[in-house]
């Protein structure tokens, strides 16, 4: 009798072999079995709802699902594979649970910014830690608490390369700080307890804290130059001006005084070396540069003349009543400010990563 049902193979080293009369290879997941999976976790552990409430819940979970797997596949199209980790379905559900009891639009942008971050950070390390954490955090924080984290992320954290001029920084001031600003708050202590409490912050001393004119100052000190003409510049230097050009440009401040066209001193230092000037002038060049600072007082008086809207938001940083300049954002604190900077201004994006390792 013939078996014709009889099979034999080999294989060489590391191959794989396969048998069957039907053989189905699948290789990772797609966007609808990603959906499936996220779907399912949610029907499968969410709390049981009278019918109305539950349908709407449902529909909510949905949308948030739809909007995370639709950016996702448009930033991090790979990242998909992670909705076959536990640890990535329980952050899922739990940005589902917190959107379908709101329905608050904001936070499901905020929501699905943090799950794609999530998402693409697979190893288990401190940032997927935070993110996980942020999910929990942001639905019992309201916009205000938000916008003082991402106020005090974008003063205290945040050096941008792209404010290289007096334009530029005014266009930051009025489009990125302000815009967290609410002229209408008095900004309650409980508010900021309530970041303590939740992780946020951590409350810094009241007697210690740096103002606004110091951290611009500190951040964009070549804004600030006041400029200086070739004759005090060669006697403070010993060397002819010209021998400079390509560290001088005409002043901000002033244009017919000169200042250095690096935006600080360390820049400064590197450009020289780059240049061969000897130690002992590069010295002379950087002292030469602080000397040429306004000081905090002058900064300040140039912001309010410069951009008056700025003065309620430089008396509320310095009040002493008032806690905006005395915190310390925590790793949590970091991730929701950055989240929500990113969703109150236009193109722009950040790297968790640079804070968060």
């Amino acid at each position: 009798m013939i078996n014709d049902q009889v099979q034999k193979q080999q294989g060489g080293n590391a191959s794989t072999n396969l048998q069957g009369q039907s053989i189905v290879i699948n290789q990772g997941i797609s966007y609808s079995d990603a959906r499936d999976i996220a779907l399912d976790v949610y029907k499968s552990n969410f709390l049981q709802l009278s019918h109305d409430a539950a349908e709407l819940a449902r529909t909510r979970a949905e949308e948030l699902t739809d909007s995370f797997l639709t950016k996702l596949k448009e930033t991090n199209e790979t990242a998909i594979e992670q909705m076959k980790q536990p640890a990535m379905q329980a952050a899922l559900y739990e940005a589902q649970k917190q959107y379908a009891k709101s329905g608050d639009e904001y936070m499901e942008y905020m929501l699905v910014d943090i799950l794609v971050q999530r998402a693409s950070t697979p190893e288990r390390n401190t940032k997927q830690i935070v993110l996980d954490e942020a999910l929990e955090v942001v639905s019992k924080l309201t916009n205000v608490q938000l916008n003082i984290l991402s106020l005090n992320f974008g003063l205290t954290r945040l050096s941008k390369n792209s404010i290289i001029n007096i334009d530029s920084l005014i266009n930051y001031i009025n489009n990125e700080l302000l815009v967290f600003v609410n002229p209408n708050s008095d900004y309650h202590q409980s508010w900021f307890e309530h970041l303590a409490y939740s992780g946020c912050v951590v409350l810094l001393d009241a007697t210690w804290y740096h103002d606004i004119p110091e951290l611009l100052l500190g951040n964009y000190p070549a804004l600030f130059q006041k400029g200086f003409d070739e004759k005090e510049f060669e006697e403070f230097v010993g060397k002819p001006i010209s021998q400079f050009n390509t560290l001088l440009m005409h002043c901000f401040h002033a244009v017919n005084l000169y200042q250095f066209n690096l935006m600080n001193e360390k820049l400064l230092v590197d450009k020289a070396n780059e240049l061969g000037i000897e130690n002992e002038l590069t010295n002379k060049l950087k002292q030469y540069f602080n000397i040429r600072l306004m000081n905090k007082n002058e900064v300040k008086e140039w912001l309010l003349e410069t951009v008056p809207d700025i003065g309620f938001l430089l008396e509320k940083w310095g009040g002493e009543n008032n806690q905006l300049s005395k915190l310390q954002l925590t790793s949590v604190g970091i991730a929701l400010a950055q989240a929500n900077y990113k969703q109150k201004i236009t193109n722009i994006d950040f790297d968790l990563g640079i804070w968060i390792k």
